[in-house]
């Protein structure tokens, strides 16, 4: 555990700034703007991957009453796509249903007022092989390539004028051959950033530190994940909780131009994390 000691202009900028994420405890999208209005949050992301909040389940007229609602308690929202998809799939249904989904949320997310959706490229698929594992993608470089630079171009141009596409490290992030293809798409300025500082601070590949990659990209940086570890797992623990060093990380993300959200679950620990900054 690592005490959190910041100073007061640090912790007047997360407040102007910190939302949290609405999973598996929240009824509807009404009541987690409440929970956000109740604690002074200023923001909630909510994971598409919870069935309450799937987008077929919203009419124009119901989305519209979302977009009022946030607007009339300005309270800002973001999405988070299903994990399920895998935009480099090898095979092309899986792909191309991926890329079906991810506009419907696209779609789903300009018509309640969502200002970013983080998303994930998806999970490499492994081999067992004399005891270790061997993941397609290796195998098969030049077509996991293709097949990520196809998905993520048809993507970002749907987007284009509607929503932010906002890419987080996890699952092949942190590859070398993802990276190359990723930084194309940043320099182009079509491609933005979440930087999970949970995931970062795992020490087993491909999580492992990013950080001199996301220093280099600080400006493409619009979504920022807070949650702690102790590095062996992914445990999404309320900050302070682990032994991330939030005294470094924090005074650098308070002043991009980018959301804070508690990616704790349930919502409540949302307001550990409030306790532990002391706010």
């Amino acid at each position: 555990m690592v005490d959190i000691n910041l100073s007061k202009e640090v912790i007047s900028k997360i407040k102007q700034k910190i939302g949290y994420q609405a999973t598996f405890n929240v009824e509807d999208f009404f009541s987690a703007i409440d929970f956000a209005i109740k604690n002074n949050f200023k923001s909630v992301e909510f994971n598409l991957s919870i069935p309450t909040f799937y987008p077929e389940k919203y009419t124009r007229k119901e989305r519209e009453k979302i977009a009022k609602y946030s607007r009339g308690n300005n309270i800002t929202i973001l999405l988070h796509a299903p994990e399920e998809t895998s935009i480099f799939s090898f095979l092309d249904d899986v792909r191309k249903n991926s890329i079906k989904i991810l506009k419907k949320v696209i779609d789903f997310g300009y018509d309640i007022g969502a200002k970013v959706i983080t998303f994930h490229l998806g999970l490499g698929i492994p081999i067992s092989s004399r005891g270790k594992m061997i993941y397609i993608n290796k195998l098969y470089p030049d077509q996991f390539v293709s097949n990520l630079e196809d998905s993520l171009s048809e993507l970002l141009n749907y987007a284009n004028g509607k929503i932010i596409l906002s890419l987080e490290n996890v699952g092949n992030f942190g590859e070398p051959e993802t990276k190359d293809v990723i930084k194309k798409f940043l320099d182009d300025n079509q491609l933005y950033l979440t930087w999970d500082l949970g995931h970062n601070n795992l020490k087993y590949k491909p999580h492992q530190k990013q950080d001199e990659f996301f220093m280099e990209y600080l400006h493409k940086i619009r979504c920022c994940h807070l949650h702690d570890n102790h590095g062996d797992r992914d445990e999404h623990l309320p900050i302070g909780e682990g032994e991330i060093d939030f005294n470094y990380y924090l005074p650098i993300l308070v002043n991009l131009d980018a959301y804070l959200t508690f990616e704790v679950r349930p919502k409540e620990l949302a307001l550990n994390c409030l306790k532990n900054l002391n706010i």
